[in-house]
């Protein structure tokens, strides 16, 4: 019930964390975009503004350049047209350029009314502009003098699009084209318009150049992101770092609360595999003890003999298991010492072989393949203890023929190898990663209900390691295993 209840809490605390990570990722997204639209839009205005000044300052290069001997004049009159049962009201503009070189009588001039004469004398140019007043809201008395300023200097020097494309340029705006179009009623003030998607707009800038006429100039320009980008630097950062920490946070615990519920399942497991393997020697003790207590059956000694073997095994078994227990959990603190000497490592594998307990259902056969003998400094009990443990594991790891080979050679590097190798089940490729874990048993072992808590060869690598060594294995599934296993040589130092 305890079990059912954690887990219940482990899934809730699961879907908390990612529904969290979820909604902030979401929220965080939504503020980006709405910051970089509101940096678009005032980078967007920025870049009108430059493109306006660029316009600006091209008529003001024309208003310098020098300008013919002319006299420019203009007059404003309403008039009123009946359209059904409405008056429209009518604007009409009055523009005459007189040439000072030629002479031209002012009644002349003051004369000139609705019509216009086929033929103008000399000198004299005449122009006539009409509108509705409803297109003309923004006109003022200021906007008429900037429409004549404008007409009058498009009509000394005609606007040119290169040399506002090349001022453009000298101010670090790379139009996609500037051209001129001519619109069907005047238009008073400079505008734009957008097209393109969010993270690709293209600004079109309308600039009027002569009011009058309604000519306009317009530039095409793309709005790059990276400005846009530039200016979001520290924002993103700073945004960035702190949901990387928080998304950090989040994955952390998650990962540490799968930890500890993996932590909780192998000592749960332990526990059930160590009293599983405890019930074997107490029960042989038992009897043992049961079999000193019947005098007759002492008298036996056949069988008084068996039954001491028997609690002899069972003990070492036990002494071992606590050995391994004691040894792992003193490395959790600190390191394992060791005592280091000199000593002949064939006698020392003899030793490992005669220790082994050979089960009554299997014909094993284990050899020495390596040529001669070898001197090496050691820890001679914890070498002892791993090369033990790996015939152990050769020998209830493997089928009904067990052939172990033993093999040992100083390379050239001054580390001596020794290698075990078996015909076992050997181990899969899965699990191969996770054989010198604490308490790790694979699955196939538990199929098969080998004994065992899975400490062995957590225990053969750790005291691989407090003598600056390594291990490895090379297995294939059903075909055996090869432990590998490399101590330094220091040269005789203890």
């Amino acid at each position: 019930m305890y079990f059912c209840s954690m887990e219940s809490r482990f899934k809730f605390i699961y879907g908390l964390t990612i529904c969290a990570i979820v909604a902030y990722s979401i929220v965080q997204g939504y503020w980006l975009y709405s910051r970089y639209r509101l940096s678009l839009e005032e980078y967007k205005n920025e870049l009108y503004g430059m493109i306006i000044a660029c316009a600006e300052e091209e008529l003001a290069i024309r208003k310098s350049l020098p300008h013919s001997p002319r006299f420019y004049g203009n007059r404003f009159r309403k008039t009123y047209e009946i359209k059904g049962d409405d008056a429209v009201e009518t604007w009409r503009y009055e523009v005459f350029a007189l040439d000072t070189l030629h002479y031209i009588p002012l009644d002349y001039i003051a004369n000139l009314h609705d019509s216009v004469p086929t033929e103008l004398p000399k000198g004299l140019e005449y122009f006539v502009f009409t509108c509705d007043s409803k297109d003309n809201k923004d006109m003022g008395t200021s906007q008429l003098v900037e429409a004549l300023n404008r007409f009058t200097v498009d009509h000394q020097h005609p606007f040119q699009k290169e040399r506002l494309d090349s001022i453009l340029r000298s101010r670090g705006i790379a139009a996609q084209s500037v051209t001129t179009t001519k619109t069907d009623t005047m238009v008073w003030q400079p505008s734009m318009q957008t097209h393109g998607s969010i993270w690709q707009p293209v600004m079109k800038v309308f600039y009027p150049y002569d009011i009058f006429e309604g000519q306009q100039v317009v530039v095409t320009t793309a709005i790059s992101i990276s400005p846009v980008i530039r200016r979001m630097a520290y924002t993103l950062l700073i945004t960035m770092l702190l949901s990387f920490f928080l998304i950090f946070c989040l994955v952390y615990q998650i990962l540490t609360i799968r930890k500890q519920r993996h932590i909780e399942a192998i000592r749960r497991e332990f526990l059930h595999t160590m009293i599983h393997e405890l019930k074997r020697p107490i029960s042989t003790l038992k009897m043992c003890v049961s079999f000193i207590g019947n005098e007759r059956m002492m008298q036996d000694e056949e069988s008084k003999q068996r039954i001491l073997a028997s609690s002899h095994n069972e003990l070492d078994n036990l002494t071992s298991y606590f050995s391994k227990l004691r040894d792992i959990t003193f490395s959790d603190t600190e390191e394992i010492p060791l005592v280091k000497s000199r000593f002949a490592l064939r006698g020392l594998m003899e030793e490992c072989i005669s220790k082994q307990n050979i089960p009554s259902d299997k014909d094993v056969r284990m050899e020495i393949v390596a040529e001669g003998d070898l001197e090496i400094q050691a820890d001679r009990m914890h070498l002892a203890n791993i090369v033990c443990n790996l015939l152990e594991n050769a020998i209830k790891y493997s089928i009904e023929t067990v052939a172990i080979r033993i093999d040992y050679r100083m390379r050239e590097d001054g580390m001596v190898q020794i290698s075990v190798a078996d015909n076992g089940i050997g181990v899969a490729k899965t699990d191969q990663r996770y054989v010198f874990d604490k308490f790790y048993r694979s699955e196939s072992a538990k199929e098969k209900a080998i004994p065992g808590i899975g400490l062995g060869l957590s225990y053969v690598k750790l005291l691989v390691e407090a003598h600056g060594g390594r291990i490895s294995l090379d297995s294939t599934e059903g075909e055996g295993t090869t432990f590998i296993i490399v101590i330094p040589q220091s040269d005789g130092e203890d």
